[in-house]
């Protein structure tokens, strides 16, 4: 960035006042000084705003300062990641700053030998976002939800680059969490649970959820044999006056006696063990209701007669809730609504305050359920900045069965471009979806892919147990991937809509290596070409040698060093790349999109390999040679091979046990 700054003061009632600033210099205005600085942190720019003013001034609360920031950058493309409402966050697909969409908090920025991630900074009493810009600079709007101001110290801006934007993206967010004191994925409670299937009741009942209506569900996937290993009873079980709630307990009518009998009653029919609660994160979508039967000391009463849980001392509120919960059976929750916090106490707290207390009580209150938590409806940077322990978190807007194909191009953006630097900090949940439908497959194939949850909201009577299956092992177990799916850097600055295929990109491990998964999409009108190097995965090692494997076309691809294809509008597909052995390239279970991920062990040796997969089933290689003789747990299986253009099947059954198997050369 350069040395100059243009910064406007937004007075409520009085005109703007505009001053240019110069690095490090201070410069008066009429009610006090301000200046601007930069330094780095792990080879990040930041910008900081300093002021100190002689006397309270009256501003808008969402539009306090303006700062225009000359940046010396010359793009040929730019993305912006904007909230397309209060909670998601979107892709833009820009040729200029002044296209920048307003409420943006994620630049990308792409120049001829360079790639930047720019993030709107949040401190401890305001929030930035950025706004459309000129040719050259970027405009960066900075308020705090508070009217009165009376001195200024934050961070604005933050800087990462790189050769590459997923490593300029990467850079940035670990110095966000530095400055910010946030615990990476690695280092954040994820549910042990969502490594196996789970159900949702969203969808399936939506506000007329019920006891019976759950005993039903559970009776279906009991006769179909589909193996969920957990429940979430979402919006619709609360107690509710309007859209405030009034009491800890569910709703009477819907669940008499409360949770505890219709719960007991789905682990005798299913062995599920593992069931959770929705809420709204200040009780319901709009707090508390006057007439509760909650401890009034635990309670907020706002200016205008709202009640919330107290943002100073939240974390009453939620223990007493949640170790009620926990009494009916309950094991964790689903928090809503997150980045709705602020605005219920703006011109009282400032955003950034409010929202961290209101976390801070839920997160150190969810230890009951040992921070078993699903965040949602909280990418806003304030909501991101404020959970320090927590690690899953909604990565989209609602899955929406009704929306059809447009629906699935747009959640499909959002959790694409959403991960890029969402998943730093949490796992991306790209939310759940239905089997029944007819862009099942598509919508299964993503969910494989995703690195993150997979559960599904099919109403009773309705789930179609074949989708699971190159999803999960016998006992519900996802092949899961490492990290979130993400675009390879050449598409994260071309609209796919309407310039070519989405290439989308995971990787997992394979015994001691790492193997890798693409996805393809043509989302345009027209039919497109594509292009893939391996080396555009960087997790997969660039002096090992790959094969690649259309997984839906059942054919392994030529050695290449530039991969290409073409595909007509609508068409997908999900290419497997898997590391080359001494003799074979392993492709683990054939019927499983991740199916490299069920090798535990490869031994290699030069006239033998030894390999112990997960669980039994189609098991497939490729190689140059045919084997002399396969032993599955010393039992000879040589006469089973099924062998085409050098691709090899051993049809074992699919049974809920590992083996280990010895191909002899």
């Amino acid at each position: 960035m350069e040395s100059t700054i243009t910064c406007t003061f937004r007075e409520k009632e009085t005109a703007e006042e505009t001053v240019i600033l110069h690095q490090e210099e201070n410069k008066e205005v009429s009610f006090g000084t301000v200046s601007f600085s930069t330094n780095t942190i792990h080879d990040c720019q930041l910008i900081r705003l300093q002021a100190a003013f002689d006397k309270t001034i009256v501003f808008d609360a969402d539009d306090i300062i303006r700062l225009t920031v000359e940046t010396g950058m010359h793009p040929d493309g730019i993305t912006a990641l904007y909230m397309l409402n209060d909670w998601w966050t979107r892709p833009a697909f820009l040729s200029s700053f002044q296209d920048i969409p307003e409420r943006t908090q994620v630049l990308f920025i792409h120049e001829e030998n360079m790639s930047h991630c720019i993030l709107a900074l949040t401190g401890n009493v305001f929030k930035t976002s950025f706004t459309r810009g000129t040719d050259t600079a970027i405009q960066v709007k900075v308020f705090s939800g508070m009217e009165t101001l009376k001195d200024f110290d934050e961070l604005v801006i933050l800087i990462g680059s790189s050769k590459s934007i997923r490593e300029a993206a990467d850079k940035a967010m670990k110095a966000m969490a530095e400055l910010n004191h946030l615990p990476l994925l690695g280092e954040r409670a994820v549910p042990d649970m969502l490594q196996y299937l789970g159900w949702c009741s969203w969808d399936a009942f939506y506000q007329d959820v019920n006891g019976e209506g759950l005993i039903e569900k559970a009776k279906e996937l009991k006769e179909k044999h589909v193996p969920v290993n957990w429940f979430l009873i979402d919006d619709g079980w609360l107690s509710t006056e309007g859209k405030k709630l009034t009491a800890y307990e569910p709703d009477e009518k819907k669940f008499p006696g409360g949770f505890k009998p219709f719960l007991n009653r789905i682990n005798e029919i299913t062995g599920i063990k593992r069931f959770g609660v929705w809420h709204a994160v200040c009780g319901y979508w709009e707090g508390i209701a006057n007439n509760n039967n909650l401890d009034k000391e635990d309670l907020y009463e706002t200016k205008e007669g709202n009640l919330f849980p107290n943002p100073y001392d939240a974390e009453s509120f939620y223990h007493k809730w949640y170790e009620y919960l926990k009494n009916e059976g309950i094991s964790f929750v689903k928090v809503d609504g997150q980045s709705t916090v602020p605005f219920f106490f703006k011109n009282e707290i400032p955003y950034p305050a409010s929202m961290a207390g209101i976390m801070k009580g839920i997160e150190s209150a969810s230890e009951i359920f040992h921070h078993d938590v699903i965040n949602c409806m909280g990418m806003a940077m304030e909501s991101i900045n404020a959970r320090k322990i927590t690690g899953v978190s909604r990565n989209s807007n609602d899955f929406v069965p009704t929306f059809g194909e447009e629906g699935f191009k747009e959640h499909l953006l959002q959790n694409a471009y959403n991960s890029l630097y969402h998943n730093a900090y949490y796992m991306c949940d790209w939310d759940m979806f239905w089997t029944s439908a007819d862009d099942a497959t598509k919508h299964g194939l993503l969910r494989a892919a995703s690195g993150g949850p997979l559960y599904f909201s099919d109403r009773v009577g309705e789930t179609n147990a074949d989708a699971f299956k190159p999803m999960i092992y016998t006992d519900g177990k996802i092949l899961m991937l490492e990290r979130s799916l993400m675009p390879t850097d050449d598409c994260v600055f071309m609209d796919p809509l309407k310039d070519g295929i989405l290439k989308l990109h995971n990787y997992g491990k394979q015994a001691g290596l790492y193997a890798g998964g693409l996805a393809l999409f043509n989302l345009t009108e027209e039919t497109k070409d594509w292009t893939f190097q391996i080396k555009e995965i960087s997790e997969l090692n660039p002096s090992q040698e790959y094969v690649l494997y259309d997984w839906f076309n059942q054919k392994v691809l030529p050695e290449q060093e530039v991969y290409q294809g073409t595909m007509k509008p609508g068409e997908y597909q999900w290419i497997v790349i898997v590391p080359k052995g001494k003799n074979m390239s392993l492709f683990g279970r054939m019927d499983k999109y991740a199916g490299f991920t069920s090798v535990n062990k490869w031994e290699e040796n030069p006239d033998s390999d030894k390999i112990t997969i997960q669980e039994t089933g189609p098991f497939g290689w490729c190689s140059v040679q045919m084997p002399k003789c396969i032993k599955v747990n010393g039992k000879d299986y040589t006469d089973t091979i099924q062998c085409k253009d050098g691709l090899y099947i051993l049809p074992l059954e699919v049974k809920d046990e590992s083996a280990e198997i010895l191909i002899e050369w």
